[in-house]
């Protein structure tokens, strides 16, 4: 893939977001059942992988759900809802801290969890008190973002949709959907692209976000 032209752009594409405008929060609940973890809100969504192995929940292990995007920085901002009978967070330890769409009917909220939902890299809050973590209304506005453009396709088999570079998943993207590069983060070995979606399995069409640029074909 060619590299994109180092542009540089004063104001992010409508609908990506810098660190700044995330600051998600994450609510404890305990799963009453055996569930795999899916890339989407379908029971025939693939199963999240993590080293080649399926990641799931069973009883009692919590599951962090995540609240709707933050750039206000509340302290208690609402869950996101759910879709189709699917709800979106990350697998708190010990199981993998992996995040991806679990089954509404197989959760029960607890929020008398001693297990603290920092966030799966720790950079959230915990949406009962944001004083449990260190990730509340942190964020920083974004800078050295390169112009991108053409369309393309994910090459791997699943890859994060994230809310800012480096930043906290929201969706899946899987291998041969199509995305519209937009813009480039460059960091490195690990840089990022935002893209919006253009025919996804399971992401809706229009949506916006960050992905990993080596995902990409």
């Amino acid at each position: 893939m060619p590299r994109a032209r180092a542009m540089k752009t004063r104001r992010l594409p409508a609908g990506l977001h810098g660190p700044d405008r995330v600051d998600v929060a994450y609510e404890p609940w305990r799963a009453t059942r055996s569930v795999p973890l899916r890339v989407g809100p379908s029971r025939e969504a693939p199963i999240v992988t993590a080293r080649e192995a399926e990641v799931g929940v069973w009883p009692g292990l919590h599951f962090g759900r995540q609240s709707v995007r933050n750039p206000d920085c509340s302290d208690h901002p609402p869950l996101r809802r759910a879709e189709n009978g699917f709800v979106w967070g990350y697998v708190l330890p010990p199981g993998h801290k992996k995040s991806g769409w679990l089954a509404l009917d197989a959760l029960e909220q607890h929020l008398a969890a001693e297990r603290i939902a920092c966030g799966p890299a720790g950079s959230d809050f915990d949406r009962r008190d944001p004083a449990l973590c260190s990730g509340h209304c942190d964020g920083r506005p974004l800078s050295g973002v390169a112009s991108a453009g053409g369309r393309t396709t994910v090459g791997a088999r699943e890859v994060y949709l994230r809310w800012s570079p480096r930043g906290t998943a929201f969706r899946y993207l899987v291998r041969g959907d199509e995305v519209r590069r937009m813009c480039r983060w460059e960091s490195g070995a690990h840089d990022y692209t935002g893209v919006d979606v253009v025919n996804a399995r399971w992401s809706p069409v229009g949506v916006r976000g960050w992905v990993l640029t080596s995902s990409l074909k």
